[in-house]
């Protein structure tokens, strides 16, 4: 047999360690790259993350937090893509569940921070605060299930309460009083009656009653800021112990803006997770540029995986255990 043209270049050498995994080793690598990874998606998605949150965000426009709303009700989420690897969960807004809780389950935590909220309003001032518009920076947070609660608990508290759909564009006032829209406050202000007391509606509740929008109309915003509306503001405020308006959000239209000088109150409702920090920013900006009377925020559907939920959860629930039961 022909070897061919080979040689020998060293001799196999016995190895000084053994060739099995060092399983120590890669546990303890593993978990550290792990906690890398898992430390680099929070802080990527806290910073793209751009809704509010905490009360230290809202200090921070030197605003007062009224009241601290829980989340009742379901909503149903829409997956938005905003990174590649996170997936962002949305509210949509058109089915965001409406709900008088003060009337369905009074002795709910619910409705306990309702009537906390109203006592917070009442003493925030030392001004008879006889008027109150309730509005959000965005659409779907809550500012017609908020108001309508609110005037609940001023009902219940003996003060006669008129609550007035100023949503020119959207109405939802009279679906959840089971109302009929029409006539409403268009009818005054379009100058198609004189007298404002056959628009007033009364509701199942007790020293409560409500004034439906009316026709929706092309120019919502030019109509609320007509003499009529504002001569209207002052009647109610003069007959009513508590006058609450639902307004549009504010962020796209100027109607609530339109109404703010004869207003006492402008009182803005965000959503947890949900009201954007910018669109938040520029509300307050133009209200503050017209000298708009802002008497504070509430912050709705409030749940229990926030730092702040958690602790709220825990003390109403604990307020809901002892003075829920009929036991003595």
């Amino acid at each position: 047999v022909q070897v061919g043209d080979a040689q020998f270049l060293d001799y196999a050498k016995e190895p000084n360690l053994p060739t099995s995994p060092n399983h120590q080793k890669n546990i303890l690598a593993g978990l550290t790259v792990g906690l890398f990874i898992g430390l680099l998606i929070t802080f990527l998605i806290e910073f793209l993350d751009d809704t509010l949150k905490t009360i230290d965000e809202i200090e921070k426009y030197s605003l007062a937090v009224l009241g601290i709303i829980p989340s009742i009700g379901t909503t149903v989420t829409q997956v938005k893509n905003n990174f590649f690897f996170w997936k962002r969960k949305t509210s949509d807004s058109g089915k965001l569940e409406r709900r008088l809780i003060t009337r369905e389950d009074p002795k709910s935590p619910v409705a306990e921070a309702y009537r906390s909220l109203r006592t917070n309003m009442l003493y925030s001032s030392t001004k008879n605060i006889k008027s109150i518009l309730v509005s959000s920076a965005g659409p779907g947070e809550g500012k017609t299930t908020t108001v309508a609660n609110l005037a609940i608990t001023y009902a219940n508290l003996g003060k006669r309460t008129l609550l007035v759909d100023t949503d020119l564009r959207r109405p939802v006032v009279h679906k959840v009083f089971d109302l009929n829209r029409e006539p409403g406050v268009t009818n005054y202000i379009s100058g198609q009656t004189d007298d404002y007391k056959k628009l007033i509606k009364e509701t199942e509740i007790e020293n409560l009653f409500v004034m439906t929008s009316g026709l929706i109309p092309p120019n919502p915003s030019e109509i609320l800021g007509s003499e009529n509306m504002l001569r209207l503001v002052k009647k109610l405020e003069e007959e009513w112990d508590i006058v609450l308006f639902d307004s549009p959000p504010l962020v796209a239209v100027t109607d609530a803006n339109m109404i703010s000088k004869e207003i006492d109150r402008i009182v803005l409702v965000i959503k947890v997770g949900q009201t954007n920090k910018k669109a938040f920013h520029h509300t307050i900006n133009n209200l503050k540029n017209i000298d708009a009377p802002i008497g504070g925020i509430i912050m709705n559907a409030v749940t229990n995986k926030s730092s702040y939920g958690s602790y709220y959860y825990y003390y109403y629930h604990q307020y809901y255990h002892y003075y829920g039961s009929d036991k003595e």
